[in-house]
């Protein structure tokens, strides 16, 4: 029995959803050039990024629930529910699969907290974007592969990299190492708060802007990623 038309439309629409996350994550882990990560390794983190789709959704939904009890419809509700119920959300549990290699051995170059963070950030942005294409479709599927994936990868490189520079200054200790912890997750909140917020006022000047902001955000993200694999250093002392 053949196929019916609807298998082959489903598996183009699977495929598309789930190119622009493989592509960015196979050019990242290219970018590795002093030491590659065990692919086992950045698959694990992957997957906890996966995972932390649906977590994520749950707890959006009772932070949604919790706002607006007790804010009227307006900004600061937008605000709110799209900085922390949205951004703080997502990046935080993309954050917590990035930490489970934080002690790792593997994890022993500044740059390997892109890959990981990258790697934690694309499963992510996988599963949602399964979800949106399927019921979007093709014009979907484009719109978001410029867009949002990149977006995720952005942030995931901005996370990475402090994360990275975190742990370096940590194994040296610098007590400033805490300090760019906290921005590892800070700065990809804000990007992401602002983006989702401002689209969410549905006005053509904030769409533009908020359209603005990603793309100067996904530029930010490809200029580290160059440097600091260009840059890269052992977290470790030589033994030398």
């Amino acid at each position: 029995m053949a196929p019916a038309k609807e298998d082959y439309v489903d598996g183009i629409l699977l495929v598309a959803a789930l190119l622009p996350a493989a592509v960015l994550l196979v050019y990242v882990y290219r970018k590795d050039k002093v030491e590659k990560e065990p692919i086992g390794l950045v698959a694990r983190v992957f997957a906890l990024g996966v995972v932390a789709g649906p977590c994520a959704a749950i707890v959006e939904g009772i932070a949604f629930g919790l706002f607006e009890a007790v804010l009227p419809p307006g900004p600061i509700l937008i605000v709110l529910e799209f900085f922390i119920g949205v951004a703080a959300v997502e990046e935080g549990f993309k954050y917590l699969a990035l930490n489970t290699v934080r002690r790792n051995p593997e994890f022993n170059y500044v740059f390997d907290g892109v890959v990981y963070a990258v790697a934690a950030a694309l499963g992510f942005a996988a599963l949602e974007n399964v979800l949106y294409v399927m019921d979007g479709g093709l014009e979907v599927a484009f719109t978001r592969a410029l867009f949002s994936v990149p977006g995720h990868c952005a942030d995931g490189v901005v996370m990475g990299t402090f994360f990275g520079l975190a742990k370096q200054r940590e194994v040296a200790g610098d007590p400033n190492a805490k300090k760019y912890y906290r921005l590892a997750f800070l700065l990809p909140v804000l990007e992401h708060g602002f983006y989702d917020a401002a689209l969410s006022f549905e006005s053509d000047l904030m769409v533009a802007l908020a359209l603005l902001v990603e793309v100067l955000f996904i530029v930010i993200g490809m200029v580290l990623v160059n440097r600091v694999s260009k840059g890269d250093h052992a977290i470790y002392p030589s033994s030398d």
